[in-house]
Formats: C-alpha cells, sequence, structure tokens
C-alpha cells in the first residue's frame, strides 16, 4: 500500500473557532455568552447533528473509517451522536473538554478537564481513547509531559507552519509526517511513547495546507499540492470540521477575516469533501488504524 492518508474530523461547532470564543482576542468570552446572545438560550441548537450525519453517509459509501476528535462538552450535549459515530466504526478520539487555547489554562486544570473528557467519551464508545488533539492546535510546553503521563498512544496538534495568529510559533523545522516525540519537546523526534500526527503545511510557503479551512480559501489545489508534497516521504493528515457543511452563521457585522473563514462553507464543502476522497481513494485510514499497523520508526 502506499503511503497512508489519515483522515479527521474534529467534532467542534462554528462558535468554537478561535475568532468567536476560546481565545484573548475573541468575539465572545466564552461559549456561555455566546449562545445567550446568539441563540438566546443556554445551550447550542443542534446544528452539529445533520452535517456529522452527512459526512458520516459520505464515508459509509466510500467504506471509509475515519478518527473523530470530539470535545467533551460536545459529547455531553449529544452522546446519541458520538454512540452512532462508534457504532458505524470510526475511531473516537479526544479534543479536549472545551475549546479554548490550551494556554489560557493550568497544566493541573488542564489535566482534570482531560480526564474528565475522556472519561466521557470511553463510556459513550466503548473505545480506549488513545489519540488527542489541542483545541486551535495551541501546544503549550507541558503538553507532551501530560499526554504521555496520561498514556495516550498519539496526538496529533503540531502543525509546522509560520507563524499564524500567534498559533504555530517554531514550528517550521518540524516533519510534516508522523514521528515519535522527544520526552523534552512534541516539537522534536525522540523515543518517548507518544506518536505525534502533523498537520501538512503547503511546501516551501508554510502555510497550513492540510485543514480544510484552508482548502476552502485557497482551493482543493492547494491541499492536493501539500498532501502530495507530504506523501512522498511518508503518511499525512487531513482534517476538517461538520459545520463547515452548513452555511455560514448569520453574524452583524462579521470582519473580512471571520467571512474569509467560511468561504465556500456549505454545498461547496461537500463536493470538496467527495472530490478530497475520490483522489485518495484506497489509502484513506483512522489515525487508531495508522498507529498500530502501520507506523514503523
Amino acid at each position: 500500500m502506499k503511503n497512508p492518508l489519515i483522515l479527521c474530523i474534529d467534532l467542534d461547532e462554528w462558535y468554537h473557532g478561535r475568532w468567536a470564543t476560546g481565545s484573548a482576542k475573541s468575539r465572545w468570552k466564552n461559549t456561555k455568552d455566546c449562545f445567550k446572545d446568539y441563540y438566546h438560550s443556554t445551550k447550542p441548537n443542534g446544528e452539529i447533528i445533520e452535517p456529522t450525519n452527512q459526512i458520516l453517509k459520505i464515508l459509509k459509501k466510500e467504506k471509509i473509517k475515519a478518527t473523530f476528535f470530539i470535545l467533551g462538552e460536545v459529547a455531553e450535549w449529544y452522546p446519541e451522536l458520538v454512540k452512532k459515530i462508534a457504532r458505524e466504526g470510526h475511531e473516537i478520539a479526544c479534543h479536549g473538554m472545551h475549546h479554548y487555547d490550551l494556554t489560557l489554562y493550568s497544566k493541573d486544570d488542564f489535566v482534570k478537564d482531560l480526564v474528565k473528557s475522556r472519561k466521557i467519551l470511553r463510556k459513550l464508545s466503548g473505545q480506549k481513547v488513545l489519540g488527542f488533539r489541542a483545541p486551535n492546535l495551541v501546544i503549550p510546553s507541558w503538553l507532551g509531559e501530560v499526554l504521555n503521563e496520561q498514556k495516550f498512544a498519539y496526538d496529533s496538534s503540531v502543525c509546522p507552519s509560520r507563524n499564524v495568529q500567534g498559533k504555530n510559533r517554531d514550528q517550521t523545522a518540524v516533519s510534516c509526517n508522523p514521528y515519535r516525540v522527544s520526552e523534552k519537546s512534541m516539537l522534536l523526534k525522540g523515543k518517548s511513547s507518544l506518536i505525534e500526527i502533523p498537520i501538512p503545511t503547503f511546501p516551501i510557503l508554510k502555510l497550513p495546507g492540510a485543514v480544510s479551512i484552508a482548502t476552502r480559501i485557497f482551493g482543493l489545489w492547494w491541499t492536493k499540492i501539500t498532501l502530495d508534497h507530504t506523501l512522498k516521504t511518508g503518511a499525512a493528515c487531513f482534517y476538517l470540521h461538520p459545520y463547515e457543511f452548513n452555511q455560514a452563521p448569520k453574524i452583524d457585522k462579521m470582519k473580512f477575516k471571520e467571512r474569509l473563514i467560511f468561504r465556500r462553507a456549505g454545498q461547496p464543502m461537500t463536493k470538496i469533501f467527495e472530490k478530497l476522497l475520490k483522489q485518495y481513494r484506497g489509502r484513506i485510514i483512522s489515525a487508531e488504524k495508522f498507529v498500530t499497523e502501520y507506523f514503523t520508526e
């Protein structure tokens, strides 16, 4: 088999975006304020259900098993959705309890939330929950140590990109192919038990390339060049979000950057996803399958 493409779906919603909530410069301070302002409620209204079912239907048609990184709070809101994803044979992985930059946490507070979210996912899915992805791909220096202590098999939070909105500092020298991390840093190769599955970047320019937001903004060609370049030397990873299959939220006075984030959302994203699956047919697998059957480093 050719080098595999690891397909991941992050089960978070549009309001979890860094521009909306969960960062120092977000539109709302937290999801509670967002729900009150946008939904006039104390909880979301289930927008994630339909596009997730749409993704599951497409994956079933293509006979593909993927990895779903799920927030603990999303699992609490939609437990039946998590159970359905697991029943259909997809891997359940952890995305934390809430979608906040981990730099806003203390190490101890994060550990409490990590343990809680993993417990919720294990109970709903019946799976071990081997993988983690940091919200917004923001990595504090202590993350690798925590994941090793909690006996996660792999992480998928590193993006070897230039500094984009303060998220990816000092990562451009990191490999775009999976590697075993050092005990000192997740950005270095080493001999710890933790495997890193990076998010590949566009060659030379070193800008995010294998994430659906970049795919929608720049076009499928951008992501195809990124993936093809990465797959020459090893496995590659691509991820997307269910909310991208919906229309953009109707928010007054959205900034240009915020509107850009939703470019080609809705039906165009469905077509992009279907084309990508066809182009890499026969080599798409879950992260769990990769680390247990394909990782040889």
